[in-house]
């Protein structure tokens, strides 16, 4: 069992966490895959990927040229492009929020059950995915799931029980 501490300081690239501008910490560095998704109602799915490249500076046609590729890569088609979040399946709506993760250029990411609303095949996409931004470029991933297969697939497993962390 791991020991639980109740004080201490965080840091990230050497820097104490407490220290950091947060906004910018949360924009620039750390991209988060959220399990009911979070996708902005009111922006279409290209929009959606779009908008956190555009926080740190790309010009509109790089983004969007950008978003169409991360689209592409999660499985979602330019046919689903200028729909909003509301007319995609759940599925679709997760494989977004995905594609809106990896366009923040974020080396850390943070996913929440970022494959309970998907089939088996864009499962195994997406892991493959994630596994290739953590083994390839050199990117951290933690992943909280309920999924054998996805703690399988991982390099370091915690398994959370009756309140207490222990290593897998």
């Amino acid at each position: 069992m791991l020991q639980c501490t109740s004080e201490g300081e965080i840091y990230i690239n050497g820097q104490a966490y407490s220290s950091l501008d947060l906004d910018n910490l949360r924009r620039e560095k750390i991209a988060m895959i959220f399990q009911n998704y979070n996708l902005l109602p009111f922006c279409t799915t290209l929009e959606n990927v779009c908008y956190p490249m555009e926080l740190i500076g790309y010009n509109q046609s790089d983004a969007i040229e950008q978003a169409k590729e991360y689209l592409s890569l999660v499985g979602i088609d330019d046919t689903k492009h200028h729909r909003f979040p509301s007319k995609l399946s759940g599925g679709e709506q997760q494989r977004v929020a995905i594609a809106r993760s990896l366009s923040s250029g974020a080396q850390v990411i943070l996913a929440d059950e970022p494959t309970g609303n998907l089939d088996e095949q864009n499962k195994e996409n997406i892991i493959e995915i994630l596994k290739i931004l953590a083994h390839i470029k050199g990117y951290c991933v933690i992943i909280v799931t309920h999924d054998l297969t996805i703690s399988d697939a991982s390099d370091v497993v915690y398994c959370m029980n009756e309140g207490r962390l222990s290593m897998k």
